[in-house]
């Protein structure tokens, strides 16, 4: 009796070691999975952080984009007001209008999603908290589509703009280019007109005098495309100005966020 009672007890001893010992194995695989995810979280937050602010890089080339658009329209109409009143010569409307240069880049700003993306193809977006979860899917979906639909509505309204109703920008360009004066005019850093050559000039001139182009150039077209140029400008400032804070609100939200996991 006494024997089997020794066999009872050593087995239910192994047996009590086993269980414990694959249990602490599952407690550690389980700890160290739990770490792992919680190190790959950190990084996932970080790069989400990284670009965020590469998005308000690119916001900030935006801006400048905008307020070059925003002063030269805001000259250029002045100016055309002034010829429909005949308050200045057709011949000093064009230089000034040559001296005005591109009135602006419609320089259009498109996300840095490649972190978001990659959150949401491997499932790891359901580790932050669902306040931020929201804030990044409004951010990197609706805004994200919205911003887009409006990106294209600038496009198609300076490509008509400049093709249509301000071709000397077309001229203004590739002279700019020939003349070695700025990588990109179109920024609107450089290209004025006391820096092309004579050439240049000369080209100016003669596309002004031409009939066509003075007629399209005096006429309320012209005047009324750029109002809407102008306008379409302060819009997308607007657009740009919502995007920036939404932007902002999710940067600092996820700042907190990692702080508190650091902290902890």
């Amino acid at each position: 009796m006494d024997y089997k009672r020794k066999l009872l007890i050593k087995y239910s001893l192994e047996f009590i070691v086993i269980v414990v010992g694959i249990s602490v194995t599952f407690w550690i695989d389980e700890w160290n999975r739990n770490r792992i995810e919680q190190i790959q979280h950190v990084k996932d937050i970080k790069s989400i952080i990284d670009d965020l602010d590469n998005d308000s890089l690119i916001i900030n080339r935006v801006n400048q984009s905008l307020d070059t658009g925003r002063l030269r329209t805001d000259r250029l109409i002045n100016l055309i007001e002034l010829k429909l009143d005949n308050k200045i010569s057709y011949n000093s409307y064009y230089k000034k209008i040559i001296n005005i240069g591109y009135l602006w880049s419609y320089q259009t700003f498109f996300m840095t999603e490649a972190t978001y993306k990659s959150l949401i193809s491997n499932g790891r977006i359901n580790l932050f908290p669902q306040d931020i979860h929201s804030m990044m899917n409004k951010y990197y979906e609706a805004t994200a589509k919205r911003i887009n639909d409006h990106n294209k509505i600038v496009d198609d309204i300076a490509i008509k703009y400049y093709t249509y109703y301000h071709p000397f920008s077309t001229l203004f360009t590739n002279e700019n280019f020939n003349n070695n004066l700025f990588p990109d005019v179109r920024l609107g850093v450089s290209g004025r007109g006391l820096n092309f050559s004579g050439e240049s000039l000369k080209k100016f001139d003669n596309f002004f005098k031409n009939n066509d182009i003075k007629k399209l150039y005096t006429g309320i077209d012209f005047y009324s495309n750029t109002i809407n140029m102008n306008n379409r400008v302060g819009n997308y400032s607007r657009r740009i100005f919502e995007l920036d804070t939404e932007r902002l609100e999710l940067s600092k939200a996820i700042h907190i966020y990692l702080e508190t996991l650091v902290e902890n």
